[in-house]
């Protein structure tokens, strides 16, 4: 199970945190911490740390508006060397318009100016915090697909040129007792009309599979109609 992750959103008098549950898909606000100096602010991050058992801190990052760093951020960066210092692992996120953003949705819950003053630094860091897990989840889903995708290529070799072609593997269909597979190119072009080849599945003796081109047009039409039946049934139960 992954470490939850500590948010920060460090400020020169306060700073807000924000922790993620364990499986790292919400950001809650917890507490804001008012500065004293770095030794008694520092101890005070690794007590929240120590609290929900992670070594994991997120830093929001202030950048200007046209995404240079500027003073602010030196000083966020001098904080966060003094928790490496300590033993936690410290990333950072872009934390532009946060504050805002935060400010926004106190106001929407009808909550006082001065109940917002105490809030909003926590609430600040929950946002950084979730920007940072939708982008991680983005980014393995992105790659999930990724590798399904590359799992589907089949590579063939063309008896002609000896040269390589890639498939993508679109469905396996059983037909009369045996097995067939329909194939596209995958590296067609994207605007291009997609080509479906139906090839039969055999088995050679030592267990492995082999791909032959079926010549008989009347089974090549049956099984390509099974594939269009696959597809359409595949279609209605996206709708």
């Amino acid at each position: 199970m992954n470490e939850r992750i500590i948010a920060l959103d460090i400020g020169d008098a306060r700073i807000g945190v924000a922790v993620s549950d364990a499986s790292r898909l919400i950001a809650t606000p917890i507490d804001t911490i008012y500065r004293v100096g770095y030794g008694p602010d520092v101890r005070k991050v690794v007590e929240i740390c120590q609290r929900y058992d992670t070594t994991q801190v997120l830093s929001g990052w202030p950048l200007n508006m046209d995404g240079t760093a500027g003073f602010q951020s030196e000083k966020v960066k001098a904080f966060c060397e003094q928790l490496e210092k300590v033993g936690l692992s410290v990333v950072y996120q872009d934390e532009r318009l946060t504050t805002v953003t935060a400010t926004n949705a106190l106001i929407e819950g009808n909550m006082h100016r001065a109940e917002r003053k105490h809030n909003v630094d926590k609430v600040a860091a929950a946002v950084i915090l979730q920007q940072y897990l939708d982008t991680c989840r983005n980014q393995q889903q992105q790659e999930a697909a990724k590798m399904e995708e590359q799992d589907n290529i089949i590579e063939l070799i063309d008896d002609e040129t000896g040269a390589p072609i890639r498939f993508q593997h679109l469905a396996t269909i059983e037909h009369e007792g045996e097995l067939y597979i329909a194939l596209s190119e995958a590296d067609a072009p994207e605007d291009g009309q997609c080509e479906v080849f139906i090839m039969q599945v055999a088995q050679e003796e030592d267990g492995t599979e082999s791909y032959i081109q079926v010549e008989d047009e009347a089974v090549q039409q049956a099984v390509f109609d099974k594939f269009l039946q696959l597809v359409n049934e595949g279609s209605g139960d996206d709708e």
